[in-house]
């Protein structure tokens, strides 16, 4: 008996079960402009449109002939300084405190100022916030930069996408999260499959339809396709 309802209970969930049709995009999970915070001109160009850039790399920079100077003038001050300091550290109980005291303050004051002069360089410099892809660049060598109001270079994450799943409203009350959704991109034959983790609460109101989302990997943003949600 208990077999039996198993086995009706199965065939039930299958009768109930539908295979949803549903269109979708393919979206970058982070899109940027990025700028600087200080004025100048730009000097230097590292990346261009299409380019991946992997976190921290240099994709800009502004002339920062004097910064890069001063910068290596106050870095390697502080290495002397540390140095000497390291040196007269290990005889301190020979040597007069006064003339210890001045030896620490020179560490000290000297490193200081080699950090405030990396701070002064970095910003001169633009750099990779994560690993990206650039798709726009607003700027050329020569050109005028006037802070934060000027956006120099659009990026996207390349590697970290999802799908933005289109489907007929009708169906606004069978879409759970966690369902699977098998697809395929255009141009491939290639099936993938993922499981839904966001149901946008609006409908589309020129289309009449839903949207959900699909956290996905190695697609390109800005590919689309389709594919079936697997309701219960």
């Amino acid at each position: 008996m208990k077999k039996i309802f198993i086995i009706s209970l199965f065939l039930l969930q299958s009768l109930l079960a539908e295979d949803i049709y549903s269109t979708f995009d393919v979206v970058s999970e982070k899109s940027s402009e990025l700028g600087l915070s200080v004025s100048g001109v730009v000097g230097n160009i590292y990346a261009n449109v299409g380019d991946k850039v992997k976190k921290g790399d240099l994709i800009l920079s502004l002339y920062n002939a004097q910064e890069k100077t001063e910068y290596e003038i106050a870095r390697k001050n502080a290495e002397h300084s540390a140095k000497t300091f390291e040196r007269y550290s290990k005889i301190s109980n020979v040597i007069d405190k006064e003339k210890m005291d001045v030896y620490t303050y020179d560490r000290d004051i000297t490193l200081l100022t080699a950090q405030n002069k990396e701070i002064a360089l970095r910003k001169t410099e633009l750099r990779a916030p994560y690993d990206l892809i650039i798709t726009k660049k607003n700027t050329e060598l020569g050109n005028i930069v006037l802070g934060a109001q000027t956006k120099l270079i659009e990026t996207i994450a390349l590697d970290d996408v999802k799908l933005v799943l289109k489907f007929d409203e009708k169906y606004w009350q069978k879409i759970k999260v966690g369902q699977n959704f098998t697809y395929r991109v255009d141009g491939s034959d290639k099936n993938y499959e993922g499981k839904i983790t966001k149901i946008y609460p609006t409908i589309l109101n020129a289309s009449r339809q839903m949207q959900a989302e699909v956290k996905a990997k190695d697609l390109m943003p800005g590919l689309f396709g389709n594919g079936t949600i697997k309701t219960e």
